[in-house]
């Protein structure tokens, strides 16, 4: 490096000069920014509490990236929320991904957004209302100028075995078991994340709530016989319905029985790739 480059190299922000190893990195950021959000669909407004990564891939030219502004990225978007509301998560990543291009260059880049979805429900049998929590994670990628989404979920059900049930002649042993369901996809792809956690619940023997009164006990019981399931079942009947939604993308599930007569967990997977 002659003397005047050197002169410039020492002019621009430590950020912006030249790296000892060049070398493309493929992601820098940050992660776990918690902050306040407000969605508005249909005029009602719901508010979060979110976990936030954000990241970029940064050019071989360059020591490092501007941290700070990704942080203002994400807070001017949520800021302006308040007058410009956003209808859900991925249009708020779209926000902030087209924020910060504004600020920094990429070519990649990816926000994730994790927070808690309470969804309302009547209980089996007295139907009490009861709030129940799912914890949700959205992603939104931008590549290429184009944008695409990663949406997880995770619900919580029980299972019944089979197996004991016909062996002890009506008797079986019972576990709390966990559904994950992941969805990649074009951002076009219209799947609401309340899709996506019924099919989760319609997988299992039962779904859980959170409040039960004696009655709804029973219901809740008498359903897990009449639907026993292997995790395998459950990650199967779980595939067969996201499958219905007939999008374009991929589909990853995690069936997870804590297993309730062993010391460990049984757990089903699934991956497929829908064209």
């Amino acid at each position: 490096m002659t003397e005047t480059q050197e002169l410039r190299q020492q002019e621009l922000a430590t950020q912006d000069r030249l790296p000892k190893v060049k070398e493309v990195i493929d992601r820098v950021g940050i992660s776990g920014l918690r902050t306040g959000l407000k969605l508005s669909n249909a005029g009602n407004d719901s508010h979060f509490t979110a976990e936030i990564d954000l990241f970029i891939d940064l050019s071989e030219d360059r020591k490092g990236i501007h941290m700070s502004r990704l942080v203002e990225s994400i807070n001017e978007v949520v800021s302006r929320g308040s007058r410009q509301t956003k209808a859900s998560f991925e249009e708020l990543g779209m926000d902030i991904l087209d924020e910060l291009k504004k600020k920094h260059r990429y070519s990649k880049g990816e926000i994730t957004i994790r927070t808690t979805l309470f969804l309302s429900r009547h209980t089996p049998v007295t139907n009490r209302l009861t709030d129940e929590p799912y914890d949700i994670c959205i992603g939104v990628i931008s590549r290429n100028d184009k944008f695409f989404k990663k949406m997880r979920v995770k619900a919580i059900g029980n299972t019944l075995c089979p197996h004991s049930l016909e062996t002890t002649h009506g008797k079986a042993h019972v576990q709390r078991a966990e559904l994950d369901l992941q969805i990649e996809a074009p951002i076009k792809e219209k799947i609401p994340l309340e899709e996506l956690i019924a099919i989760c619940e319609n997988s299992f023997s039962s779904p859980t709530y959170t409040v039960l009164k004696t009655p709804d006990e029973a219901g809740v019981v008498e359903e897990m016989f009449r639907n026993p399931k292997f995790v395998e079942d459950v990650a199967r009947d779980c595939f067969r319905q996201a499958r219905n939604l007939k999008f374009k993308g991929c589909v990853k599930i995690r069936a997870t029985s804590y297993e309730s007569i062993h010391k460990h967990n049984a757990v089903s997977e699934i991956e497929r790739v829908f064209e």
